[in-house]
C-alpha cells in the first residue's frame, strides 16, 4: 500500500537534522494499537511466548515480573523477543523506513526494545524519567545516526509524562563537562532538577519540547538528543513501546570506563561474534532488519 503521504519530506528531515526529533504522522491503525494493547495487558498478567535467554543478564528494573512494586515505573527490554504480537508490531516496516528517511542510512535493524509503563502519580510515588541520552547505552557502538522510535499506545501529551526533548541538543559542542553528562545513565533517577541544573550551568541553551501525539503518531528522537519525561498526572497509566534502532554503518567497537574496565551491552551475551569475537550487531536472531532501501534489498 503507498504511505508516500506518511513519510517525512525534505523539511522535516530538515528538522530533524536540526532539532534532534522528529514527530510523525499516523504510522500505526487503530486495529495494530488494539492488538498490542491486548499483547500488552496479557504481558503484564504474566503471559509470554517465550522466555528471555538465560545469558542475557538484566537489571531488575529492566525486567519488570508481576509481584514487583506495581506503583513506580515499569520497563521490560527485548520486550520482542516475549511477545510476538509486540513483535510484530514494534517491528513494522514502515517505522524503519520513516528512521531510515530522518537518518539518512540505506537500512535499519533493531537495537533493542522496550515496553514502558508509567503509573498515575499518587500521593507516595511520582514516576520520572530523567534527563539522558540513548548513546550513553550504546557506546560499544560505532554510529552516531542510531535513533530511537518511541510509541504510545494512545493520545499522549504533557499531563500524561509524554517523553520530552531538548531541543536540538544532539548539535551542542563537545566538552568535558557535557561528555560526563551524555555519558551519564541516568535513565532511573529521582534528582531530574539536578540533571538539568548541570546541564544549564555546562552553558547550553536549555528549551525542552514535550512531545504530543495522537494515538497511532510516532516520536523520533537522535541517539543524542537529551530527553525524559515529567510525571503522569492523568488518571490513566501511560504505556508505551520504545524501539532502539540502529543504521547500516553501526557495528561492534571496544569501550571502556574512564577506571579502565571493558563496557558491554547487554545483548552481546546472546548474539553471534564475528572472526575476531567481536558483538555481531548485524545477528538477524537478535537485531532483525526493520527496512532496507529497495536499490539494498532487490534481487541482484
Amino acid at each position: 500500500m503507498p504511505h508516500d503521504d506518511i513519510l517525512p519530506d525534505a523539511a522535516e528531515i530538515s528538522f530533524y537534522r536540526e532539532h534532534g526529533w522528529y514527530a510523525s504522522r499516523k504510522i500505526f491503525t487503530e486495529g495494530e494499537i488494539e492488538a498490542a494493547s491486548e499483547a500488552v495487558h496479557a504481558f503484564y498478567d504474566g503471559h509470554r511466548d517465550r522466555p528471555l535467554p538465560p545469558q542475557l543478564k538484566l537489571e531488575p528494573f529492566q525486567n519488570w515480573t508481576p509481584g514487583m512494586d506495581s506503583g513506580r515505573l515499569r520497563s521490560n527490554d527485548h520486550i520482542v523477543m516475549q511477545s510476538d504480537v509486540i513483535r510484530e508490531f514494534a517491528l513494522k516496516p514502515l517505522v524503519g523506513e520513516v528512521a531510515g528517511i530522518l537518518a539518512q542510512t540505506d537500512e535499519v535493524r533493531l537495537f533493542n526494545s522496550s515496553l514502558v509503563y508509567k503509573p498515575p502519580t499518587n500521593a507516595e510515588v511520582s514516576a520520572q524519567v530523567g534527563w539522558h541520552v540513548d548513546r550513553a547505552y550504546w557506546q560499544t557502538c560505532t554510529s552516531e545516526k542510531m535513533l530511537t522510535a518511541w510509541i504510545p499506545l494512545h493520545d499522549c501529551d504533557e499531563n500524561m509524562g509524554t517523553i520530552t526533548m531538548v531541543d536540538g541538543s544532539h548539535r551542542w559542542a563537545e566538552s568535558e563537562s557535557l561528555g560526563k553528562l551524555r555519558n551519564g545513565r541516568t535513565f532511573a533517577t529521582d534528582d531530574v532538577e539536578s540533571l538539568e541544573w548541570r546541564l544549564r550551568k555546562a552553558g547550553h541553551s536549555f528549551v525542552t519540547n514535550p512531545i504530543k501525539l495522537r494515538k497511532g503518531e510516532v516520536s523520533f528522537h537522535h541517539c543524542l538528543t537529551f530527553h525524559g519525561s515529567g510525571p503522569n498526572r492523568s488518571t490513566n497509566p501511560r504505556i508505551s513501546i520504545i524501539v532502539h534502532l540502529q543504521d547500516s554503518e553501526n557495528e561492534y567497537r571496544p569501550a571502556f570506563t574512564d577506571d579502565g574496565i571493558p563496557i558491554s551491552y547487554h545483548a552481546d551475551a546472546m548474539c553471534r561474534k564475528s572472526q575476531i569475537g567481536y558483538p555481531d550487531y548485524t545477528d538477524p536472531d537478535v537485531f532483525p532488519v526493520l527496512w532496507q532501501a529497495a536499490s539494498v534489498s532487490a534481487p541482484a
